[in-house]
């Protein structure tokens, strides 16, 4: 099952400081004021997650997620909204660790256990999925949001009847939805009806949709049509997984019912059903001779390599399907020797071929997982990048660079508005018609009236403000930083 790789944890301190409003006095506010820089724009990882749930993007919505655990573990929310990201990215042992912790925390939430049992049904364990997915229903979440998944716990139990129920009572809600509508076709094919499955297919057919024309030659091979199935499979997928996918689909209609929905759902095949595709018919090259006599004076053959199958299905130890075009031998150039004998060399047991088998499927599943995660991470980064680009984009452009001056500052924020009040107090006058505002430096809040319309603006004020008797001091804000109004 494909990893996420770690991700950066964020930490976030909140100074929370109860004293009295404190004034800054002119001169050290001054000081501050050199060495004012721009203010971070902090945004809410909950709501940015849930945005990106929403626009499909489950990688950065995790990430976000994450990024919230980390703060707070604990979390609900998070903690099932990760279990939902980690589903929709392929890896159903997270998504099981985080609403599994969901669950400990609400164990009366029936969207958690709806969760739980989707991420059960991706480690094809229908039974539990269906236990889950009825606590779920009698807990109050809809039949219908459950059925997708629920219809393919029942395919993969062989209760295809039960199955097309559940799709059919989410296409009455949702008509249209692809995945009910290719999950129902295939549901179909692995009852016999064939006319059936092609019929609720057509309509995702005419819009050329890949999934749906994968799904196609699944059920022509489901139901006998082998032919059919391989022209279908080289019209949609590349041709080394065409190649590979052809014993595959050869033998798709001798399963049963439950056995083909793991096969076309999962490329789980049947231990004892794992198609094999014979080496290719070529000459055995005659034995090498070695320059080595025998004890009879006749030179002794050298152990010949043997040809590996040509472009067979690869299994992993538990009969999934790896779609892979390497090889399980040596490669040119590489340390392994070639012995020579000096006897007529013993076939190799049936254990050590499965046991050198066995390796080489489990350093190739190995790679796949390297691989997916390389491109999970990648994804990942490259959304991160684009997300925060688009914040700062938003944030400037509705803060850009103003003009201000500082007639206070204070710690506690919601004071500001009683600071306000004493300065026009004392200098009604020269405040008439300003606009309190505030935006925060450092462990501070800053009291600022403005915006004027320029650098300069701003000073010839300050220098008017000066002789009234009124402290303050220019401050410019840089693109993208916050100021809010007071009221």
């Amino acid at each position: 099952m494909k990893k996420l790789s770690p991700i950066d944890l964020f930490t976030v301190s909140l100074v929370a400081l109860a004293s009295p409003l404190l004034i800054a006095p002119p001169a050290i506010a001054q000081m501050d004021s050199v060495a004012a820089g721009e203010e971070p724009l902090i945004v809410d990882p909950m709501i940015s997650a849930r945005d990106a749930m929403a626009r499909g993007d489950p990688a950065e919505a995790l990430a976000r997620y994450l990024r919230v655990l980390a703060r707070d573990p604990g979390d609900l929310e998070a903690l099932s909204g990760a279990g939902s990201a980690a589903l929709a990215v392929g890896d159903a042992d997270a998504a099981i660790n985080f609403f599994v912790r969901a669950e400990k925390i609400s164990p009366r939430d029936g969207r958690i256990k709806a969760g739980l049992g989707s991420a059960l049904i991706q480690k094809e364990q229908p039974r539990a999925a269906l236990r889950l997915f009825d606590n779920a229903a009698d807990l109050g979440v809809s039949p219908v949001d459950i059925a997708l998944d629920r219809g393919l716990a029942y395919d993969l139990r062989g209760d295809n009847r039960k199955a097309q129920v559940e799709y059919n009572l989410l296409l009455r809600t949702r008509p249209g939805e692809p995945e009910a509508i290719r999950r129902m076709a295939l549901s179909l094919a692995m009852s016999g009806d064939k006319v059936g499955a092609l019929t609720v297919l057509d309509p995702l057919l005419r819009k050329r949709d890949i999934a749906a024309w994968r799904a196609r030659a699944f059920v022509l091979a489901m139901t006998g049509d082998a032919p059919g199935a391989e022209a279908a499979a080289y019209a949609v997928l590349p041709r080394y997984q065409a190649d590979a996918l052809k014993p595959f689909l050869s033998r798709l209609a001798a399963l049963k019912a439950a056995e083909k929905a793991a096969a076309v759902h999962f490329g789980h095949f049947p231990e004892d059903k794992v198609p094999m595709e014979m080496a290719q018919a070529s000459p055995t090259p005659a034995a090498k001779v070695s320059p080595t006599p025998s004890s009879k004076g006749i030179p002794a053959p050298v152990a010949a390599v043997p040809s590996p199958p040509a472009s067979r299905p690869r299994f992993d130890s538990n009969g999934r399907l790896v779609l892979r075009s390497d090889a399980g031998t040596a490669k040119a150039g590489s340390s392994a020797p070639v012995v020579a004998m000096t006897s007529t060399p013993e076939e190799p047991s049936p254990q050590r071929v499965a046991a050198q088998q066995k390796a080489a499927d489990d350093r190739s599943l190995a790679e796949d997982r390297r691989a997916a995660q390389r491109k999970v991470a990648a994804e990942k980064a490259a959304a991160e990048k684009k997300a925060k680009a688009q914040e700062e984009a938003k944030a400037r452009k509705s803060n850009p660079e103003r003009y201000w001056v500082q007639i206070a500052s204070g710690a506690y924020k919601p004071d500001l508005d009683k600071e306000w009040a004493k300065q026009k107090s004392s200098h009604g006058k020269l405040l008439a018609g300003k606009t309190p505002w505030t935006t925060p430096y450092k462990a501070t809040n800053r009291l600022l009236i403005g915006p004027f319309p320029s650098k300069s603006a701003a000073q010839d004020y300050v220098n008017d403000a000066r002789t009234s008797g009124l402290s303050s001091f220019p401050v410019t804000t840089s693109s993208g930083q916050k100021v809010d109004r007071i009221n």
